[in-house]
């Protein structure tokens, strides 16, 4: 009990799951505006995900080819890369959280209010990229893989680990956003806000593409090409989903809201103003 009111205390409010962190707000609105990031045209997210939607989305993560070697694939990832960094960065410099790599069954947390707990008490399980980095992955041409200085116990953090790092904090934890479906899109939505418009685009692919393919894949549709209902015979529960197999690519603008194009030899982002999600 004294431990929730400390969390409490700390956190200026009582916090519900479900409910903001203030810690973790001002963070992320002094993040954007150092940085100067501005996706206010983007509109307000409530949660629109649906079989329909999902089923899409997943269908175009599982028609997107791996190209490392894409011009304009590569800008972007780059991009995603380094304000990955620049968030970690940022955040260690205002926070003292030791980042600790799950290594027993199962997942870290049942739910986002249990991870946003042992964040206030300055500590952080990630589920490390070389115990699940997609299915059937080679560990060639991927930015995602690419090492960092960061360590601990002896284990280097790839990009990827740092980047699920802030997704947790800056996606989940900062709204106590769920793991499932519908948690995992405004997660999506809300993380994406603190990325540059190229970045935004590599991020839907890393976050939105991949997690409707678990969830909407077609592991998980029948006969009818519908998705299984939990009673079904062929419904698979979320910890036992199969990773969706790890890409570096671009999904289609509406399903990112960024248009990324070339011009004159430059990656250009065109944010879609009328973007309506679907």
């Amino acid at each position: 009990m004294q431990e929730l009111k400390e969390l409490i205390k700390r956190c200026k409010h009582k916090i519900l799951n479900g409910g903001k962190c203030p810690m973790l707000v001002e963070i992320r609105d002094k993040y954007v505006n150092h940085y100067g990031i501005s996706n206010r045209h983007i509109k307000p997210y409530k949660g629109s995900m649906s079989d329909k939607v999902g089923i899409k989305i997943a269908n175009a993560y599982e028609e997107l080819e791996h190209s490392p070697d894409n011009f304009l694939v590569k800008i972007c990832y780059e991009q995603l890369a380094r304000e990955v960094l620049n968030q970690f960065d940022f955040l260690n410099e205002r926070e003292n959280i030791i980042y600790e790599p799950f290594t027993s069954e199962g997942e870290p947390y049942e739910n986002s209010y249990e991870m946003l707990k042992d964040i206030h008490q300055n500590h952080l399980f990630f589920f490390k990229t070389e115990s699940g980095f997609g299915e059937n992955n080679s560990s060639e041409a991927n930015k995602m893989l690419e090492k960092t200085d960061f360590k601990y116990n002896g284990y280097e953090f790839v990009i990827n680990d740092i980047f699920r790092i802030v997704h947790d904090i800056f996606g989940h934890a900062m709204n106590g956003y769920s793991f499932g479906p519908k948690g995992e899109d405004m997660a999506w939505h809300t993380h994406m806000q603190m990325f540059s418009p190229l970045a935004a685009a590599a991020i839907t692919t890393e976050t939105r593409g991949q997690n409707c393919w678990v969830n909407f894949g077609p592991h998980m549709r029948n006969k009818r090409g519908e998705i299984f209902n939990i009673y079904e015979s062929g419904y698979i529960p979320p910890q036992k989903r199969p990773f969706a197999q790890q890409k570096m690519g671009l999904l289609p603008s509406d399903i990112s809201g960024i248009q990324i194009i070339e011009k004159n030899g430059v990656a250009v982002a065109e944010v879609l103003t009328d973007w309506n999600f679907f």
